[in-house]
């Protein structure tokens, strides 16, 4: 068996940071969801996040508080956000917010023309890392190929069974922008930057001016994965790799992963971080609309719910070793019924576009 570790951060206290903030959200995620008054945020200083953009607590008077909205790559400043009360609004967009509690976080609920349009999850100052954590939640898995190798995308503590790290010394997952020119992949993801040539003897000598070819100890840059989700896991393709440096899968290979582990245990089916965590568009709009109808009816199935008015998804889930039916199904948390109704935006406007 082969382990091959595909993990966010490099460095030890980082990922020491990110498994104290899973720990944390996923004892938030059955406490009750409550609104609040933004007065409530008086004198503090807090920060959210949606996968794309930070909402920063600016200014306060006695008239309501202010908010920017701006994008961390730039520090750019898009969005303006005036709140009284219980609402606030952002002229620029058109979006309106409410601030909600789920245990000890805070969460800021955007909407447009009154539909659920994104959330905005609290983030710790001190998670110098935390624009890592939506892919690898969404991706996060330990999962297995036709011929029985086994991948990890996320941290192998998280998984029962992995002992084995990979071997390269550097690896890390960063979502690429897609080429617009191209949709074959719903991700495209870098892996592996920092990993260490081999020195493999290259015979053809034009191959000697690439990267790593001059000899052992080279430093090398990422390989590049496209990556489609499927419903049972991810299928893809190494799209690049810098030579002289071993890696698996191969650079002509295409492979197909299936899932069979998530990172949260106790809970059933693929995509379990949608009854765990708070969603963002971000995370969803990689999604194929076909696998989002199929992710939002899981939160259900997980509770027992049965599709009576739907027989093909009632049939995906008759599927599912975990599932069963049952007359009285138990309730949805308030996270869940809050990320069901994102999932369900995103949904509808994939489908108007």
């Amino acid at each position: 068996m082969i382990v091959s570790s595909v993990y966010g951060f490099s460095q030890k206290d980082e990922v020491k940071e990110l498994l104290v903030w899973r720990n944390h959200i996923l004892q938030q995620k059955e406490k009750p969801m409550s609104s609040l008054n933004f007065s409530v945020l008086s004198g503090k200083s807090v920060t959210w996040w949606d996968g794309n953009s930070l909402m920063v607590l600016i200014d306060e008077d006695e008239g309501g508080k202010s908010f920017e909205m701006y994008n961390p790559e730039t520090g750019s400043v898009f969005a303006t956000i005036k709140t009284e009360g219980k609402t606030g609004f952002a002229k620029e967009s058109g979006l309106t917010f409410t601030l909600h509690k789920m245990g000890e976080t805070m969460l800021l609920v955007a909407k447009e023309e009154g539909k659920m349009y994104d959330i905005f999850i609290q983030v710790p100052d001190q998670l110098t890392s935390w624009h890592f954590i939506d892919t690898h939640d969404v991706l996060d898995g330990l999962y297995i190929t036709p011929d029985n190798t086994q991948y990890v995308f996320g941290l192998p503590e998280m998984f029962e069974g992995v002992t084995k790290y990979t071997e390269d010394p550097g690896v890390f997952m960063v979502p690429q922008s897609a080429n617009p020119m191209d949709d074959t992949w719903n991700y495209r993801i870098l892996y592996g930057d920092g990993r260490i040539s081999h020195g493999r003897y290259v015979e053809d000598p034009e191959k000697r001016n690439m990267p790593g070819a001059g000899g052992a100890g080279a430093i090398m840059g990422p390989m590049e994965w496209g990556l489609n989700i499927t419903d049972k896991g991810l299928t893809g393709k190494v799209l690049h790799d810098e030579p002289t440096v071993d890696h698996n899968p191969r650079i002509t290979e295409e492979f197909t992963l299936t899932k069979i582990q998530t990172p949260f245990k106790g809970i059933n089916g693929i995509w379990t971080f949608a009854s765990v965590r708070p969603l963002n568009r971000m995370m969803l709009i990689h999604f194929p609309k076909e696998i989002l109808r199929l992710m939002r009816n899981e939160i259900y199935a997980r509770h027992g719910v049965k599709f009576s008015s739907d027989a093909t998804i009632q049939a995906y889930f008759d599927n599912q070793p975990w599932y069963k039916a049952t007359a009285n199904p138990s309730p949805l948390t308030g996270l869940e019924m809050l990320n069901v109704s994102l999932i369900k935006a995103v949904e509808d406007r994939l489908e108007e576009n």
